[in-house]
């Protein structure tokens, strides 16, 4: 365990594997980096630095309004130049891949791959339609507990623990299960976090984006659908969008073999 000062709060962050360091952004909010660990496999090839988002998991819990989209990005970027002073990988899940995209934006010159994750560019952008966004709704439970939020992070636990068996297309629910009981959750993290992405998007900007980017989804995941991942893959000039056909939110844990390979193959050549 370890922990770092950053822009006024202070950051828990743990280290795993070897390599090029990489900056793993998980999902949320009102998670932890828990739901990322399975990713560790990756560690035989990079460093991965596993981080909880201020007012998430075990770092401190600041003043709800000073999460933004903006400073979540640069928290990042301090805790990275804390550990190392090359450019570095950067892994965004879901809400992470949010931060992420925002990241890459606003430090270019210190990202040397991006690996977007089931995930989304946000709002609309100035030449998008409704249609190239739709998806398929997300499970009425989630809605409920996003246009109803509970009380208390217990509940938020228990809320997710009902999400189970739909975080995963192929894979055991049991797993996911496993990873929600152990994880810290933040309901006041999760408010603010549906708060900032009502105003937030990327689209318009990722043209701009020249590092080389991974674009990755499953078919059935029914919270960041492939559209979205779509959506980020057609602005971005050095993107590489790849499906995976039998995978919910949690390809890693849906279909394992070839999403390591996957990212494991295009690593060799992104960073060579």
């Amino acid at each position: 365990m370890a922990t770092a000062e950053i822009n006024g709060t202070t950051l828990y962050y743990t280290l795993s594997g070897h390599g090029p360091t990489c900056l793993v952004m998980h999902g949320g909010l009102g998670m932890d980096h828990v739901s990322c660990r399975e990713l560790d496999h990756l560690g035989e090839h990079l460093q991965l630095v596993y981080y909880d988002h201020r007012g998430n998991g075990k770092s401190d819990r600041p003043p709800v309004e000073t999460m933004t989209m903006e400073q979540l990005a640069d928290d990042a970027a301090a805790l990275a130049a804390g550990l190392t002073s090359q450019k570095f990988v950067v892994f965004g899940h879901s809400y992470g891949g949010f931060i992420a995209q925002e990241f890459v934006l606003r430090h270019p010159d210190r990202v040397s791959a991006l690996i977007l994750c089931d995930t989304a560019p946000g709002q609309l952008g100035a030449n998008e339609t409704e249609e190239q966004a739709s998806g398929p709704p997300p499970p009425p439970e989630f809605l409920e507990m996003v246009g109803n939020p509970p009380e208390t992070d217990e509940a938020l636990a228990a809320g997710f623990l009902g999400l189970a068996g739909s975080m995963v297309h192929g894979g055991d629910p049991a797993v996911v299960d496993r990873i929600f009981r152990q994880t810290t959750f933040s309901v006041s993290a999760m408010k603010r976090g549906f708060e900032i992405l009502g105003g937030w998007s990327a689209v318009d900007r990722l043209p701009s984006i020249e590092v080389p980017t991974l674009v990755l989804v499953g078919s059935h995941d029914v919270y960041t659908s492939p559209s979205q991942s779509r959506r980020i893959a057609r602005q971005m000039p050095h993107a590489e969008l790849v499906e995976f056909a039998d995978s919910g939110h949690l390809p890693w844990l849906d279909e394992p073999q070839r999403f390591f390979s996957v990212v494991e193959d295009w690593l060799e050549r992104a960073l060579s």
